[in-house]
């Protein structure tokens, strides 16, 4: 019961902000104002800024003094902490020098999906760091802010088809990072739930993305056989322990795993290092 309380409760703050959006006609990623090192960003504006990255529909009917009168009365705030940590609960500061690059797609939810095999893409346009300076020969750079765009190449009916989309960073917590596909099937971002090992070249390995209603929820993954031997497993566990696996959001599906196999077939991409 409370887990659907969370759910019914997150849907009002997406719907919240994303419809008030709608009537103004723009998508405004949340760059307002720029976190402080040392001070975290308030839960509440991490989805405030999710939901205003997500593409505007016109609702004519819609109250939306009706609905913030309702998010006032329950309470949001606490929900909305009790939402982040269900997600974010395995998550680190994030280093996005380390997510960038060649991406293969291993998990996905096909009833949102419908492309095979896919392979993404990320890379920089720009990164902004700010520079503390402790004594003469100690610098402390923090990562502040990032944007760089996303590729993603699939095969349908054996057709290779491309979505590009962007990403942005707002600060290195968990939940400050968001990602789109560009694909017209998700209307709203994805962010990093969870991510796994690192490379000699010190890459993360995986990651796991979702939404805040856990659905629809992709595993990424840099060396298709190292993540067979080694962290199928952990993914699997993982998404079915907490929720992301046949997620309440979408009652009757289940995450998908992708047949590497086939897709080294399908999808002749897989082996282009040019990619």
């Amino acid at each position: 019961m409370r887990n659907l309380l969370i759910i019914v409760c997150i849907h009002l703050i997406l719907l919240l902000v994303h419809f008030t959006d709608a009537f103004a006609g723009t998508v405004r990623p949340f760059f307002t104002t720029l976190p402080v090192p040392g001070r975290n960003v308030p839960i509440m504006r991490l989805f405030e800024n999710y939901a205003a990255s997500c593409r505007p529909k016109s609702k004519k009917d819609f109250n939306v003094d009706q609905l913030a009168n309702l998010l006032q009365s329950l309470q949001m705030d606490e929900v909305a902490t009790k939402a982040y940590n269900s997600l974010f609960f395995s998550m680190a500061d994030m280093q996005i020098e380390k997510f960038m690059g060649k991406w293969y797609t291993v998990v996905d939810s096909k009833e949102v999906h419908k492309e095979d095999c896919s392979i993404f893409y990320c890379k920089f346009i720009f990164i902004l760091k700010m520079r503390c300076k402790f004594s003469v020969d100690m610098v402390l750079q923090t990562p502040y802010t990032a944007t760089f765009t996303s590729k993603q190449y699939g095969v349908i009916n054996n057709d290779v088809v491309t979505n590009e989309g962007y990403g942005s960073m707002v600060g290195p917590e968990p939940g400050a990072v968001l990602i789109t596909t560009g694909s017209e099937r998700d209307q709203c971002p994805f962010f990093p739930v969870r991510i796994g090992g690192l490379s000699d070249e010190g890459e993360y390995q995986y990651m796991i993305l979702s939404t805040p209603l856990k659905y629809p929820t992709m595993v990424l993954t840099r060396d298709l056989t190292l993540f067979e031997t080694k962290w199928k497993r952990e993914v699997y566990d993982f998404v079915e322990k907490n929720g992301f696996m046949s997620p309440m959001a979408a009652l009757n599906t289940r995450l998908h795993f992708t047949d590497v196999d086939v897709c080294r077939k399908v999808n002749k991409l897989y082996e282009n290092g040019n990619v």
